[in-house]
């Protein structure tokens, strides 16, 4: 690993970091479109929260530039000429937000660059209540997201997408114009899949990020393993459906019996049972018929 000793304070960065396209390299040039900064030889990222990720980033780039405590952020700030005429080749520029292109990316890293992208400017949406959730990129750059959106909808094989503008006025009274583009239900949890699944020790991510993907992953899987059809129940007898279960039981219903007044397949009624813990020994569901013999 090259480096170079920059000034009077030992600070050295691995000046090849952005020469060779690997996962960590890609997740890093990613984060850096959305949220990093250049300006003449320093490179620098400012981030409300997520101190863990910076320090990860400055890990893999081989650098000990320290990391400051601001009073509502944390700064990184890598001063390098190298580094920095290496990103501005990839196509990070001073002032980039509105001017940025989607670089040359390996078709096998562009998980990996969008999951950077996306964890700086990214989010999910969950609303549990309405079994609802979505995801979605913004950019400064219609171009960028275009291309960005493009790829996607591309590599995931989707038929479209929504790329829109948004205009806000600012607290200082500045209109300002960003561009979005969103994806739902079952389209966000295949991007989802494709940005944070089968990670690898090494990958870099936002675990804040991560945290809100796995819980928007297990309420679509569990919405589609009959999860909707619970929470519909649920209103309609204004119980839980532990209470529900536990009552159709207890009155000597079978499985079958169960699902016939709850309206939904016998298979259906296993799980829940299973999941709610209502159920007795496996024998006893056997017997009771919520199992068939096939």
């Amino acid at each position: 690993m090259n480096s170079i000793n920059w000034n009077r304070f030992d600070y050295r960065v691995n000046i090849d970091f952005f020469k060779r396209w690997i996962p960590q390299m890609a997740y890093i040039l990613g984060f850096t479109f959305a949220d990093g900064n250049v300006y003449k030889t320093v490179l620098a990222w400012d981030l409300k929260q997520d101190r863990e990720l910076l320090e990860r980033i400055n890990q893999t780039m081989g650098s000990n530039y320290p990391i400051h405590k601001r009073k509502a952020s944390f700064r990184l700030r890598i001063s390098n000429p190298v580094v920095v005429n290496d990103l501005q080749n990839l196509g990070v520029y001073p002032n980039k937000s509105s001017s940025i292109q989607l670089p040359m990316v390996p078709p096998q890293l562009f998980s990996h660059f969008a999951r950077g992208f996306f964890d700086g400017d990214g989010w999910i949406y969950i609303r549990e209540s309405r079994n609802e959730i979505s995801v979605g990129f913004s950019s400064g750059s219609e171009k960028f997201l275009s291309q960005l959106s493009n790829k996607i909808t591309k590599t995931l094989d989707f038929t479209t997408n929504n790329l829109r503008t948004k205009s806000k006025i600012t607290g200082k009274g500045i209109s300002s114009i960003s561009y979005q583009v969103d994806y739902f239900w079952e389209n966000a949890y295949r991007v989802l899949t494709f940005l944070y699944g089968n990670l690898e020790n090494n990958d870099l991510f936002m675990e804040r990020k991560y945290k809100q993907c796995k819980k928007a992953k297990e309420l679509y899987e569990w919405v589609k393993s009959g999860g909707r059809k619970w929470r519909k129940i649920e209103r309609e007898f204004q119980e839980s459906m532990n209470r529900i279960l536990t009552k159709f039981w207890r009155a000597g219903y079978n499985g079958p019996q169960i699902a016939d007044k709850l309206g939904v397949h016998h298979s259906s009624i296993y799980r829940w049972l299973i999941k709610t813990k209502v159920r007795p020994p496996f024998t006893e569901i056997r017997r009771r018929g919520v199992i068939n013999d096939r």
